[in-house]
């Protein structure tokens, strides 16, 4: 997706209308842009921030994900993904844990979209959509498209709720019932954080979480967990709530934790291929997270 096309009223240089468009952002933001291959004039790509451009002439800015790979960047250096699925229209990844799906407004060169992005043009010859994203912490099964078509369909699934999102976590404790279903609401807080928000019906965003206790260790517990909503950090909220954090969760869980990652883990993804037909793509639950199940000790 693109933003708007603006037509420049002024002749100027790149640099000086990005900056007219976005009068906050850092001049080392703006020229990243450039570099990444998200400015677009007169249907033509800039790589020049000085360039001048005449009045009159039609400026796009590309989304992040529709730019291309950064010129002088090492994308031969980044790690090589798991790919667990792909065909001519998608590609379904392994993110490991402790890593971006995308990058932020600080630029960050080494993401999953970034490897699976290098992967795709080195192998397939294809450029790469984001459908969704995992949080930094998550790992598991990540969704691209190879086209713009393709994308839509695929996050139009995660719209109608029709795509099944299955999760596996460590959490601490043990949960109040075999299985259960949380549908606490959560809201984003102005400095960009989330929260539950309980007893309000209208503040926040539906938020909903199926669980179900597969396994019980002696001081943690192994749920199975399926999502209808896609909310951020939505199932760390969830656990929390019913006091059975997930573990390594510093942020809405116990704190401090023995374990170095956050035992969470999308293992499956149920959904209908651009083609019709029926998708199912599984990723093993990680050693490293069931070796948790059996420790006796915080």
């Amino acid at each position: 997706m693109t933003d708007p096309n603006i037509t420049v009223e002024e002749e100027a240089t790149v640099i000086e209308t990005l900056s007219l468009l976005h009068p906050n952002a850092k001049k080392n933001s703006l020229r990243r842009m450039i570099d990444y291959g998200r400015v677009i004039v007169d249907g033509k790509k800039v790589n020049k921030s000085n360039m001048k451009i005449t009045k009159g002439a039609v400026l796009t800015v590309l989304s992040r994900t529709d730019g291309d790979q950064k010129p002088g960047s090492k994308s031969s250096s980044l790690p090589e993904p798991v790919i667990l699925y792909s065909d001519s229209f998608l590609i379904v990844a392994d993110k490991p844990e402790n890593l971006l799906s995308v990058a932020t407004d600080r630029g960050e060169l080494d993401t999953m979209y970034d490897r699976v992005s290098y992967w795709a043009s080195k192998n397939k010859k294809t450029r790469i959509y984001l459908v969704h994203r995992l949080d930094r912490e998550t790992s598991g099964c990540m969704l691209f498209a190879t086209s713009p078509e393709c994308r839509d369909i695929l996050q139009n699934q995660f719209k109608n709720r029709s795509i099944e999102r299955i999760y596996y976590a460590v959490v601490h404790g043990k949960p109040p019932t075999e299985k259960g279903v949380e549908n606490s609401r959560i809201q984003e807080t102005k400095d960009k954080r989330v929260r539950l928000v309980i007893g309000n019906k209208r503040a926040g965003k539906e938020a909903i979480t199926n669980w179900y206790t597969e396994e019980i260790g002696p001081i943690n517990s192994l749920l199975r967990i399926k999502i209808d909503t896609g909310r951020r950090a939505q199932i760390r909220l969830h656990m929390a709530k019913i006091n059975c954090p997930v573990l390594g969760d510093t942020r809405y869980g116990r704190g401090k934790t023995s374990v170095n990652r956050l035992c969470l883990h999308a293992t499956e993804l149920r959904f209908n291929h651009p083609n019709g037909e029926k998708i199912h793509v599984k990723s093993q639950i990680p050693k490293k997270m069931l070796s948790e199940l059996n420790r006796k000790s915080l």
